[in-house]
């Protein structure tokens, strides 16, 4: 049998906002800081880490990361950022430039995957699909409470 899937989101996720001073004074908030080789929420890579321990899975990254960034490159920034490198990035969805849900079930399709998965993200666009999403909280991203959540959808 075929290890579960997380449909893996960064941003409001792994990837949460912080609001810094600029050198010219002003507050900002980071998003896709240009050149940064991981990702930012070590807390959400920790609570990742703690769910492979219950349910060792596999990611198929669904994030806007994935635009133009092959999967190798992908394992890498997860690695970096302190995932458990036994931790698999074995795909990503097509880009289709529809609902995340409706490209998540393109992938679903093509690759005829009839095992369990969820979808782990800060958005709701995710069609039928809404019962397997983890929403997080795009400033904390994933917590022990997604973490509680996700470990249920995946033994159930």
């Amino acid at each position: 049998m075929c290890k579960p899937i997380i449909f893996l989101d960064f941003d409001g996720v792994v990837e949460t906002i912080y609001w810094e001073k600029d050198v010219d004074g002003t507050w900002s908030f980071n998003v896709h800081k240009a050149g940064r080789r991981e990702l930012n929420n070590k807390q959400a890579i920790g609570w990742l880490n703690e769910l492979y321990k219950k349910v060792p899975y596999d990611i198929v990254v669904s994030s806007t990361w994935r635009i133009n960034t092959p999967v190798e490159a992908l394992q890498d920034l997860l690695i970096n950022s302190g995932f458990n490198p036994e931790i698999q990035v074995i795909g990503k969805t097509p880009v289709l430039y529809q609902q995340r849900g409706l490209e998540i079930q393109e992938w679903i399709n093509i690759h005829e995957f009839k095992g369990k998965f969820i979808i782990i993200d800060d958005d709701s666009d995710m069609c039928h699909l809404l019962p397997l999403l983890v929403r997080c909280d795009c400033q904390l991203g994933f917590t022990i409470y997604d973490y509680q959540k996700a470990l249920k959808l995946l033994t159930f």
